[in-house]
């Protein structure tokens, strides 16, 4: 979606101006016409410098916020609230940064598009999922219980998502307090020592040498390093999910990404089932969760071998290692007692409770090698800045 800057008079010649979110001029000539009166400019608004766009605030949802906007709009449809009113009632609770997200879609709905395709507007905000659950949900006339769907599901991702960060968090806690006294030590203590060293005539070691020039680095040359922690801080936080995926590469504990990624691949296939979307096709969109190239594959040849007429455990079985093992068995209970969308959402909340075990126990046992390791580390230099004065004593004749 693109921002548009117009100008307008209306039929008594009153002046108006504004700006306006749209695909094309045609969409914004559309929408001034209704509700000022006649164009006399439109000025497409130039994307932001790389520079300042890379650092503005983007508009987005956390899973928490998607979980209750699409609960308030299933309670407010409910309650007989017509749909543009109630996208409005919602815009009032919203954060100021994310409220301008609820206003396009006002915009949209005004001009009389279905909420799908006011979603499909807003690509960053809203996925290709989101807007084919709603979209199978208007067609059905069942929007209201795929509200309630997306927001059970955004609230399981959501707390699926914070056992992540309650693992990562007091690891980072000690690897940041480790690099700050790193800091303290290279920045107030190494000079002291150096200087000491010198006055006393004592040669440095090369280890000791390799600590003083990172020191000197440090102090001659701190706002140009502070300038490079925040940026490096800023990519970090743009790339968190790309750099939580490579993490989750890592041998040990490779199995917790696949079951995390198989728990949202089958919680999204149950809910496009429910939403009435066609097994093959739910798939194929269920597999935009998928962020492992393999799984996704695999989710593909699961989806043909569907098509072709094979059974859906076969098929499943034939498709590599998409599901694992319980997976495959909740999918027989399913497909022979015909409720498969209801026996993958129980698959989903079994594995997730199996995944929270993993988590706790890998916690419990990187904590303590965090704080051994860095215990170590600071030993280490303690052990660089006083290797010196240890060489001086033993020089020292009741040493003799």
């Amino acid at each position: 979606m693109r921002l548009f800057r117009w100008r307008a008079r209306s039929s008594g010649g009153r002046a108006y101006n504004g700006e306006y979110y749209a695909e094309s001029e045609e969409q914004v000539i559309d929408f001034v016409h209704r509700n000022y009166g006649y164009v006399t400019s439109i000025e497409r608004i130039n994307n932001q410098k790389a520079f300042q766009r890379w650092f503005k605030p983007r508009l987005q949802l956390s899973n928490r916020e998607r979980a209750n906007f699409y609960k308030q709009l299933s309670t407010l449809l409910d309650a007989g609230i017509p749909i543009v009113k109630g996208i409005e009632m919602v815009t009032e609770r919203l954060s100021e940064k994310n409220k301008p997200i609820c206003i396009r879609l006002s915009l949209s709905l005004q001009s009389g598009h279905p909420l799908s395709y006011a979603m499909s507007l807003q690509p960053d905000i809203f996925t290709e999922m989101n807007v084919s659950i709603v979209e199978a949900g208007e067609v059905s006339g069942q929007i209201s219980q795929v509200f309630l769907s997306l927001s059970e599901f955004y609230r399981q991702q959501d707390k699926l998502a914070k056992m992540v960060r309650n693992v990562c968090i007091y690891p980072g806690f000690l690897l940041g307090l480790a690099f700050l006294t790193f800091i303290f030590f290279s920045v107030k203590l190494v000079p002291n020592f150096a200087e000491m060293y010198h006055s006393l005539g004592v040669k440095e070691t090369s280890l000791l040498q390799m600590l003083v020039s990172v020191s000197g680095l440090l102090q001659n040359h701190a706002v140009a390093l502070s300038c490079i922690c925040i940026v490096c801080s800023k990519i970090i936080l743009l790339q968190s999910s790309r750099i939580l995926s490579l993490l989750m590469c890592f041998p040990g504990i490779r199995f917790m990404r696949h079951s995390f990624l198989e728990i949202r691949f089958a919680r999204l296939l149950a809910l496009m089932l429910h939403s009435g979307i066609a097994f093959p096709e739910a798939i194929l969109r269920a597999s935009v969760t998928l962020t492992d190239t393999s799984m996704k594959n695999n989710a593909k040849k699961f989806s043909e071998n569907v098509l072709r007429g094979v059974g859906i455990t076969e098929a499943a079985m034939q498709s590599g290692d998409l599901f694992s093992r319980m997976g495959l068995e909740f999918l027989s209970i399913g497909e022979s007692s015909g409720n498969l969308p209801d026996m993958l959402t129980e698959f989903a909340e079994v594995q997730e409770q199996e995944l929270f075990a993993r988590f706790r126990d890998l916690k419990a046992v990187l904590e303590p090698v965090l704080v051994v390791v860095i215990a170590t580390m600071i030993f280490a230099v303690m052990a660089v800045m006083l290797s010196p004065l240890f060489d001086l004593m033993t020089q020292m004749p009741e040493y003799g």
